[in-house]
Parts: C-alpha cells; structure tokens; sequence
C-alpha cells in the first residue's frame, strides 16, 4: 500500500534530494580540483593501455585536448618501445593486482618521471580490477642534482684514486678508507690495509710520534699536521713518507684524514748531500792533521838518517834507528791514506788502462786469500784513464780486503768493468757530471750492510771491526782518493746479500799509454851545488840543513818568503835549486814562486809539502816548479830527486 504524501512532505523531500544532488556535485568538483591542481600527472587506462581519465596537468605534457586523448591508446602518443614497456606494466597490474613503479624519459629525453601503476577495483570487489591509475611524478631536478653529485663524486673519485699520493682516513685508531695508492706504496692489497691501525704499518721507533702527532691532529691542535716518519712495507723495507694529517668529518664522527708521500728518495738524497758537505770539511781537516802530522815526521825520518851516517852499522844502536825509519814510514802510508781522504790529494797521475791495475791489484789479494774465488769480466775495448796508479791500487786493495773481510767463510768476488756514457746528470747527488767514464764493480758475496751502516761506511775513523783490528781509514781514502780523481763511487748492499761498489772515472782524452821512464838507481847521490830552503817550520829547516849538509851541498834557509827573495837577490847567482814549501804565513809558496821567478827567471824550484799535489800545488807545478817531492822524504830520496834535478841541462 503506497503511503501518499501530502504536498508539504513532497516538497521538504524534493528540497532534500536537491541538496543531496548539490553536495555531490560540490564533492565531485572538489575531487576534481583536487586532481587538476597536483603537479603529477594522474591518469586512467583500461588493460589495453586506452585512456579513460586524464588530469589538466597530463593534459598540458601532452599538450592536447580531453576529447583528443581520452578513448585513444598510450601507444598512439608514443614510441613503439615506450608503448611495448607501457603496456607490458599495466598487464602486470592487472594480473597481480599489485602496484609498481618505474623512471621514464620524455621523448625528448630532456625530462625525467617516476610512474606509479596501481589497480583500481570495483566497488564492493576487491579482485576486479577494472583499471589501473597511473600518477607520473616529474623528478627532473632530482635526477639532475643526482647526476650532478655522481659526476662530481667521480671527479673527486678520479682525483683520489689516480693521486701519486696516499690518501686515507683513520678513525677509532682504524684505516676506514683508502685510495688505491695507499696499499700500493706498500705492497699490500686494500683489504689487508682496510680496518688496520697505521701503528702497525710504522718503524717501533716511530710509533709514539705518529700516534701523538694523530692525537693532536683529532683534538684540532693544528688545522693542518705536517710530519715526517718511517713505514714498513710487505717485504719489510723501510721508507720515508711525510703525511699531512687534518681533523674532517666522516659518517657523523671525527676522523683525520691524511695525505702521504714516499720521501724515501729525497730523504736518500739530502743525506748524500749531507754526507758530501760532512766529507769535504772532515777532508780539509784530514789534510790539515796529515800535512802537520808529515811535517813531524820529516823531522823524526830526517834527525834519524843523519844518526845513521854517524853509527857504526854493526852497533845495536844502528838496528833500532833503522827501525825509527821503518816506522816513519809506517806513519807515513797512515797519512798517505788521510792524504787521499782530504780534497785534491794526488800525488804522479798518469795514463793507464784500468784493467791491467785491477789484474795485479786482484793477483795479489788471491795469492794471500786463497778461500775467495776471483772472477774477472773485463771490457776488452777499456777505455784509458788519468789516475795516480799508486792510489787507485790503494783504492783496489782496500776494496778487496773489504770484501775478503766481509766473507770470513770464503765467497766470490766478481770484478767487472766496462765503458759507460753518463747522461741528464744521473748521478748528480754524488756531484756525478755527463759524460764519458770507466766503470769498475767489485761484487762480493759477503755478510751485506745494514742501512745504517752504509750511511756511515766512507766516514773517516768509522769501523764495524773491534777495538785495535783496523783504523777505519780505508774506505774514507776510497772515497777520498775517487772523488780527488773527478769520479765517484756508490754501494749498494742488503744485509746477508753481500755488496757492491761501483767506481766511475772520467774517460782520458788520450788514446794510447806513454811510456814510462826507468825508475833510476837508489844509490846515495851527492852534489856541491848551493841550495836555499824555504819553510816556516824550524825543525825542518834544522833537519833540512844538516840533511843537504851530508851530501855535500852549500844551503841557505829561509823561515818565510821575505827572507827568502833577500837571500835570493843577494844570492841569485849562486843558488842553483830553492825547495819550497807549499803552505806558508803570509806569503804563500805560490807567491814566492812568483817573486823568485821575477829575480831569476831560470831558477829551479822543488816543491815541497807535508800535503799531496792539491790544486793549490798543481797550480805552481804548472807554472814552472821542476817537481815535487812529498815529506817525510828520506836522505836517499831527496838525493835522487836533487840530481836528476839538477843534472837536467834542458832547464826543467
């Protein structure tokens, strides 16, 4: 039965049904404002990909009306792949019922989205899906601000990992990052240094220094740490690195990072410069010591051979002068060593083939050291040198009984030599200029040297042998005597793996040996001629006097070089020979040379010195000194040198 309404009610419920009507039309406006105002592009499309709704924002990307797109399929506006990826995902909703997202490019690939596809059910039914919803978000600026973070990552990437310098941050005591450098400087592979503490890696005399100068470094004691210290690498060599360390944040916690270079090089370097400059003034003062030293000695050597011509040989006293003789000399060749220690000492330089000195030198050592195996490969085509071969036998035979001493249980010692051209200044930290030399290796297969010990080896006085077993003079003359003749020498040695010393001398401007004058008789020579000495010492004037006097010369002495141009202007035609002292006060030898030259140019001068044939020597010589003779001299050798002096009728 149908209830009938009475034209009031029927109006208060038409009334009712029109505000319904007005607040469904309002809610709908307002979802669709909602829609059109979001800056995603929000739209509907049935498993077909067809459009069913689309928001004004999709609508302005696609820059076409509704009536244009709605209906039409996603592939009618775009390319067959996009189309083929756009489809694929809505079947994919549609058959799982669950949501996805993926990234897409405009077609123009000047913008970037991120796609939503989710399932839209019937209301009331859950598993019909009657379309999928598509909001299209544009993540332009956030995927050009992340592809501006990942080139400049890289960059700062490439920069890191392609530093010569090891970079790397510490953390609680640990190595929490590192560049590539890093384990590479040491050996080691980057998981073996991830996670490690530093302290490991450094010298123990080090350790405390690098862990004080990390702490100072954490507590922000210095913005930028600056220091130096030794690392030990996977084979356990030791090499110098300098680290600069500053305070930095990393992963929310303090931490230090720090950069380091290997100075290992430039550490070797300065301490070869270093070790030059400390040889060169130890090498004047050895000159200073041995020139006194041989002034002394002259005195002794010459008070005792002038004892000699007064005893009876038959007498006990005579052995025991004979004796003091002996042992002047011994006190010489220890000053002879001094000598070829101190700058400029060479005494008779001659043009010689190396090879022929490193023969005999090595006959020698193997006929006393029968326990040491010589091998010899020696350049057939050797170029000649200009060398004292008195010396450079020294230098030999201090390096061979080096070597013996270094193989106490018998070894090899490999003796090789060659030519060699030197360029770009390769050897320049040992004052080494380009050029042409002669290089000679001597190679033992001895106990080797620590580094320590290698930095000290040519020091005069230095020696790893007991108390009263050697002097440690014998490789300072080495060092001395190579450096006087405008070469060089290294070693390179490795503790139990023996070592080798390499010589570089100057290849002579002389292709062929001249012949070398017999030596002459050493029997006692006298003369009647007048000779003036001239010296600054007493004792060698007094011993001088009564030398000269006992092989029947007339002598004038001379204390300084104003005495002796008086002497020698009163006396010019008398004096037939001056010997001159090189070192003098006031005037030096050189000086008077000069001056007695300008008095009587044909004058013959001896030069005579406690030092060897220096620069300062070499000078006089070269200006028109007939020789040199070095103190402490005997009577027999002073007596040869004057005759064949003064018996050479050519003036020189």
């Amino acid at each position: 039965m149908i209830q009938s309404l009475t034209y009031e009610e029927l109006g208060h419920r038409i009334k009712d049904l029109e505000q319904k009507i007005h607040q469904m039309e309002i809610s709908g406006n307002q979802y669709r404002y909602l829609v059109d105002s979001t800056s995603d592009s929000l739209y509907l499309v049935d498993e077909e990909g067809r459009y069913l709704f689309i928001n004004d924002n999709h609508l302005h990307r696609l820059n076409l009306p509704a009536e244009k797109i709605v209906g039409y399929s996603y592939k009618d506006f775009h390319s067959p792949q996009q189309s083929q990826d756009f489809t694929k995902k809505v079947k994919q909703v549609f058959a799982t019922g669950q949501s996805i997202q993926d990234e897409h490019q405009s077609p123009n690939k000047t913008e970037y989205f991120l796609r939503t596809f989710s399932p839209v059910r019937e209301n009331g039914d859950s598993s019909k899906k009657i379309a999928v919803a598509i909001v299209s978000k544009d993540i332009t600026e956030r995927r050009r601000a992340e592809e501006a973070l990942r080139k400049s990552e890289e960059k700062y990437r490439l920069l890191i990992e392609n530093s010569n310098e090891a970079i790397f941050i510490i953390q609680a005591e640990k190595i929490t990052f590192a560049n590539k450098r890093f384990p590479q400087m040491l050996g080691y592979n980057l998981k073996e240094i991830l996670n490690t503490s530093l302290r490991n890696l450094v010298l123990d005399e080090d350790r405390d220094m690098v862990y004080k100068q990390q702490q100072s470094s954490m507590r922000g004691e210095n913005s930028s740490n600056n220091y130096t210290f030794r690392i030990i690498d996977k084979d356990g060599s030791t090499h110098w690195v300098e680290t600069n360390s500053l305070v930095v944040d990393w992963d929310n916690q303090p931490a230090t990072l720090n950069f380091m270079r290997d100075i290992t090089k430039q550490k070797r370097t300065e301490a070869r410069l270093l070790q030059a400059k400390k040889m060169e003034s130890i090498g004047t003062l050895a000159g200073g010591i041995a020139h006194d030293f041989n002034n002394l000695l002259m005195g002794i050597q010459g008070h005792a051979s002038l004892a000699l011509l007064l005893i009876d040989p038959q007498t006990p006293i005579h052995e025991h002068l004979k004796t003091i003789e002996t042992l002047v000399m011994s006190g010489a060749d220890l000053t002879k060593q001094l000598l070829g220690f101190a700058r400029g000492g060479k005494y008779e330089v001659k043009t010689v083939d190396i090879n022929s000195l490193i023969y005999r030198a090595s006959e020698t050592i193997g006929r006393t050291k029968k326990e040491i195996t010589i091998h010899h490969a020696l350049a057939d085509d050797l170029c000649l040198t200009d060398v004292d071969p008195g010396q450079i036998d020294q230098v030999l035979l201090n390096l061979y009984v080096n070597a013996w001493q270094a193989m106490p249980g018998g070894g090899d010692l490999y003796l090789r030599t060659s030519n060699v051209i030197l360029e770009e200044n390769r050897f320049k930290d040992y004052n080494g200029k380009n050029g042409h030399y002669v290089k000679i290796s001597i190679t033992d297969t001895g106990v080797g040297m620590d580094e320590r010990t290698k930095e000290r080896i040519f020091e005069p006085f230095f020696t790893t042998k007991e108390m009263g077993r050697g002097a440690g003079l014998g490789l300072a003359s080495v060092y001395g005597i190579i450096k006087n003749h405008n070469g060089f020498i290294n070693v390179y040695s490795e503790k139990g793996h023996g070592s080798t010393f390499t010589i570089y001398l100057p290849v002579s401007a002389h292709t062929k040996i001249k012949e070398q004058e017999t030596e002459q008789s050493r029997e006692m020579s006298r003369g009647t001629e007048t000779i003036l000495i001239v010296d600054d010492e007493s004792l060698i004037l007094d011993v001088g006097r009564e030398l000269l006097k006992a092989l029947g010369y007339k002598v004038f002495t001379a204390q300084n070089g104003s005495t002796a141009i008086d002497i020698c202007t009163q006396a010019k035609e008398s004096i037939d020979l001056v010997i001159l002292d090189m070192v003098m006060p006031e005037m030096s030898g050189g000086e008077i040379f000069d001056e007695l030259k300008k008095i009587k140019p044909d004058v013959k001068v001896l030069l005579s010195s406690g030092y060897s044939i220096n620069g300062q020597a070499s000078k006089i010589i070269n200006r028109g000194c007939v020789g040199f003779i070095q103190k402490p001299f005997t009577m027999g050798e002073i007596a040869i040198h004057l005759r064949k002096i003064l018996d050479d009728k050519s003036g020189h």
